[in-house]
């Protein structure tokens, strides 16, 4: 028999079999509505091909025969496969179909959740932070450090043809001083590109700023003074934690679940515990998850810190690069109470270097306006009136899909370059948007370390410890997967797995090494000449 006629003779005659939990088989699979989400049916899939016990090269269902028998949409199945073929347990045929891949017993394992003490600590990652800007603007380095997307998958010719515009109708003004609050066509586009919100955003409730940093700033500046305790996601984007140290501020890490986000358990402990001036979270497409937060969760997070009075900075700056069919809403579009500063920008979707973000700032906003005038007192005008220009053309949209397609199908490529070539305990993420991968390697591994070898080689990326103050993420890197597939690429991420995997043999020989000298009774110093304790691990 077939693999097909086995999936069809399962799917239809073993409907009294028992599942988990004493359900049927088929009864599991078909107990899901339209609210499931497509890493739910990959579970579900993923669980039935080991039901059957599949070899490598049978063929699977089709996603239409998926999409008729669950009762999903033709794109939920796709990206259920999709993620399915990213883990190794299937390939794709070109009209032939799906099959069985040949390593789907030695797949990638997913990231976990990372578990750590919790308690206020002081950052200093600002000079690990400056390097790793510096970098990768060296010479014929590639570069898997700064999240950004490839130019030529954004609408340059388009911006350019704007900006023409926009010079020469300001031009014709004398280049008046631009207005405090923005460009009002600007701020009519971003206001009408929150009317799907259940609250969305007025005229007067949005402040143009010199990208999605500047606006955090802004509200940092006004929430917190020196000393004070915030609340961020760890890991987190290490932007984030340089502005906390430049300000003085302490931080306290909430660990993030890899597929429903901030671990609001561990969040309500930490609120009762102690005094937190602030939250600065990212609930949708998390740097550097790429997670999103249910529904559920956000209106719980939202209502959970307004009841103490606790302001949110909401950080969306990658809210737009979503991988699912509707546009998860972020937390301020379930904030009735006006305690959420929302914080994005055009630079994950639209053009990185015209630094173009806006805030809205809640019941702050009158006071976050302020610190703007008496910091530089507006935003380029011009780059202000070209991306308003761009988005009253009205392909904004279309841009969007197109690239969220693309940033999917980049992080699918890589992904399954990183299971060809990197060790087999590597686990990692598995984006519901954005443009990253996080990944976790060997414990042995120092990505600091490896990060300086990885340079040598003229390879870049961002090393865990970046991203948090706990110890916890040491072995973690992340790399950025939005330039596009090449051989370079392709070249590059193997040599990052050889690196990986030499690192990993070597701290496997120096800790056998010093096992031996132990065994023989000669001393052994792991610290400096003077046998001291070692330095602790960063």
């Amino acid at each position: 028999m077939t693999s097909w006629a086995r999936w069809r003779y399962y799917w239809y005659k073993l409907k009294n079999d028992t599942f988990e939990g004493g359900i049927p088989l088929f009864e599991y699979l078909k107990d899901m509505d339209k609210k499931f989400k497509y890493e739910q049916i990959v579970i579900k899939i993923e669980q039935l091909i080991l039901k059957l016990k599949l070899k490598p090269g049978d063929k699977i269902p089709s996603v239409r025969f998926v999409c008729k028998e669950l009762g999903v949409s033709l794109a939920t199945a796709v990206q259920a496969y999709a993620i399915l073929e990213s883990k190794g347990m299937i390939f794709s045929k070109p009209g032939s179909g799906y099959y069985i891949s040949a390593n789907s017993d030695t797949r990638l394992q997913t990231i976990r959740e990372q578990s750590f003490v919790t308690y206020p600590s002081s950052v200093e990652i600002n000079t690990m932070a400056r390097e790793m800007v510096k970098n990768p603007r060296k010479y014929g380095v590639t570069n898997f450090s700064t999240l950004a997307p490839a130019n030529e998958l954004l609408p340059i010719a388009r911006l350019n043809k704007a900006m023409q515009a926009s010079v020469k109708e300001q031009a014709l003004d004398n280049l008046p001083y631009p207005f405090l609050e923005g460009h009002p066509r600007l701020i009519k586009q971003i206001s009408l590109h929150t009317f799907e919100w259940q609250l969305s955003l007025a005229h007067d409730e949005i402040l143009v700023t010199n990208g999605c940093m500047e606006a955090i700033n802004l509200c940092l500046d006004f929430l917190t003074k020196p000393g004070d305790l915030i609340a961020v996601e760890c890991p987190t984007y290490g932007g984030i934690l340089q502005s906390m140290e430049a300000r003085g501020l302490k931080v306290i890490g909430i660990s993030v679940n890899p597929v429903t986000g901030l671990n609001l358990d561990e969040l309500e402990k930490a609120l009762s515990a102690y005094n937190i001036t602030a939250c600065v979270f990212s609930p949708t497409c998390h740097n550097p998850l790429g997670c999103s937060m249910p529904d559920a969760n956000k209106i719980k997070l939202v209502n959970m810190l307004n009841e103490r009075n606790i302001p949110l900075i909401e950080d969306d700056a990658l809210g737009e690069i979503y991988f699912g069919n509707v546009r998860p809403l972020p937390a301020k579009a379930y904030d009735k109470n006006n305690n959420v500063l929302y914080c994005s920008s055009f630079s994950k979707s639209l053009s990185p270097g015209y630094r173009i973000g806006y805030v809205s700032g809640g019941k702050y906003h009158t006071e976050i306006e302020k610190l703007k005038f008496a910091a530089n007192i507006s935003t380029n005008t011009i780059l202000q009136d070209t991306i308003a220009r761009y988005l009253e053309s009205g392909t904004y949209k279309l841009h969007l899909k197109k690239l969220r397609i693309a940033a999917q199908t980049q992080i699918l490529k890589y992904r399954d370059a990183i299971s060809q070539y990197f060790p087999t305990e590597t686990r990692v993420s598995i984006p519901a948007g954005g443009y990253s991968l996080w990944i976790e390697l060997p414990d042995k591994i120092n990505s600091l370390k490896l990060q300086q070898l990885a340079l040598e080689n003229k390879i870049a990326f961002c090393p865990g410890p970046i991203f948090s103050t706990s110890e916890a993420f040491h072995h973690y890197i992340r790399i950025n997967c939005g330039q596009l597939w090449t051989p370079k690429i392709k070249h590059a991420l193997q040599k990052l797995g050889d690196l990986v995997k030499s690192l990993s043999h070597s701290s496997e020989n120096a800790t056998a090494d010093l096992k031996t000298l132990a065994n023989i009774g000669g001393p052994v110093s792991i610290g400096n000449e003077l046998n001291q304790p070692p330095s602790p691990a960063i």
